[in-house]
């Protein structure tokens, strides 16, 4: 009985330790979900939840560790006849935790963010580059994968500005 134990444990972690090497190398991807925006100034105010996407390029080189660029729509936020518009560009590092078959992971990151605001009364465009962070999970099978994440930036204009998404992940070279 204990031999048995040994050899499904020992085929449960190379099974394991196969799905996740077959991660490293280039990938792209790109996410579906919903963004939460909140920007208060004293001549103009929007909030929504709307949705939102992301594309993403990056390289694993490692199965612990992981550089991605990717560039994010946040959609549009209103706020009665007020709406602004949102977009960045980031570069992240991604640190994955050792878990055989599920990616577990931390983001950590500079974000490059416009926003363009419009109202009858005024019309303005902001930008900045701010902190991002955020935790997401996956699985792979084979070279393609899945993911759920959530993300924060620190827009320096915006109350808050988070997303939450639902994407897929091919993996190359």
């Amino acid at each position: 009985m204990k031999h048995r134990r040994v050899i499904f444990l020992a085929g449960a972690w190379l099974a394991g330790s196969a799905a996740f090497g077959a991660d490293t190398g280039f990938y792209i991807g790109g996410s579906l979900g919903q963004s939460s925006e909140s920007f208060d100034a004293s001549t103009f105010y929007v909030s929504s939840d709307t949705t939102a996407y992301k594309v993403a390029a990056g390289f694993r080189p490692l199965p612990v560790v992981a550089g991605e660029v990717d560039y994010v729509g946040f959609g549009r936020a209103y706020g009665g006849i007020n709406y602004a518009d949102t977009y960045a560009v980031g570069v992240s590092a991604l640190g994955f935790l050792p878990i055989p078959m599920v990616d577990v992971y931390g983001r950590l990151g500079l974000t490059d963010w416009r926003t363009n605001v419009s109202s009858p009364e005024l019309s303005f465009h902001r930008t900045g580059a701010d902190l991002t962070y955020g935790v997401g999970a996956g699985m792979s099978f084979g070279d393609f994968g899945v993911r759920v994440e959530y993300e924060r930036f620190d827009v320096a204009h915006a109350n808050t500005m988070d997303l939450a998404t639902v994407g897929v992940v091919w993996t190359f070279l």
